[in-house]
């Protein structure tokens, strides 16, 4: 759980010094908006009103985005930790290489994301004070729906015959609502996080080989304890050192 920890803080730190200009972002915004409306998937808009809506339902919305994904994923690995350990270094690594071709996207193309854009619905601007601590400039790669993608693949992955690995395909759709409605990423980010998943996975492949299923090394009981011990310790931290970063 510290090597994932130590991977989410090195991600946030390395995005920092690619950091792109303002100008330079939004005309790469407008170019994405462009090749989405040629692709007719241009739904932003549609969704924003959505949510936007619904006093509730963007409270909940943006209170997702700034806390869940670290506390998932922590969650789900310590999950797959006990549920499978033969396996699990496999997915570990996947995890930590999806990170690589995700940093080459948002270090090669900056990217605002749509609520600075004039014209998107509830559009806000790029911020006045922008954080020292963080790249605002990133939303060429969504990494918020790639966990999720990573979570529901893993998970049919570990146990294909499982209701609850099944259930893990609903996360990702969720999760497509939330950085939409929020005004954070575009749809195009979400095929690009999908497809960073895809190469950490091809990466693990590489490096470990097809590996055999190995035997559930605890109890259901204690699976559960720790997967979601672990969630909610993640919680808490990004509630204080990592929600800055993030």
């Amino acid at each position: 759980m510290l090597i994932l920890a130590g991977v989410i803080a090195l991600w946030q730190l390395a995005r920092i010094p690619f950091e792109g200009s303002t100008r330079v972002s939004l005309a790469h915004a407008r170019d994405w908006l462009s090749l989405e409306r040629a692709l007719h998937i241009d739904i932003e808009p549609s969704v924003l009103r959505f949510v936007h809506g619904r006093s509730w339902l963007l409270d909940g919305a943006q209170w997702f985005y700034r806390n869940v994904n670290e506390a998932a994923v922590i969650g789900f690995m310590a999950t797959a930790r006990l549920l499978d350990p033969v396996r699990y270094p496999k997915l570990r690594s996947a995890y930590a290489l999806l990170h690589l071709p995700a940093l080459a996207v948002l270090a090669l193309y900056p990217l605002a994301p749509p609520h600075w854009v004039a014209g998107i619905p509830f559009a806000d601007g790029p911020p006045a004070h922008p954080s020292a601590l963080r790249n605002e400039t990133a939303a060429a790669v969504s990494l918020h729906f790639g966990g999720p993608v990573m979570i529901a693949a893993a998970a049919l992955w570990l146990r294909p015959r499982a209701p609850l690995s099944w259930a893990a395909l609903l996360y990702p759709p969720l999760v497509f609502g939330v950085i939409l409605g929020t005004g954070n990423h575009y749809v195009l980010d979400t095929v690009v996080g999908t497809a960073c998943v895809a190469a950490g996975f091809a990466g693990a492949h590489a490096l470990h080989g097809p590996l055999p299923r190995g035997r559930q090394a605890a109890s259901w009981a204690r699976v559960a304890l720790a997967g979601t011990g672990f969630g909610l310790l993640a919680f808490f931290i990004n509630g204080g050192f990592f929600k800055e970063l993030v």
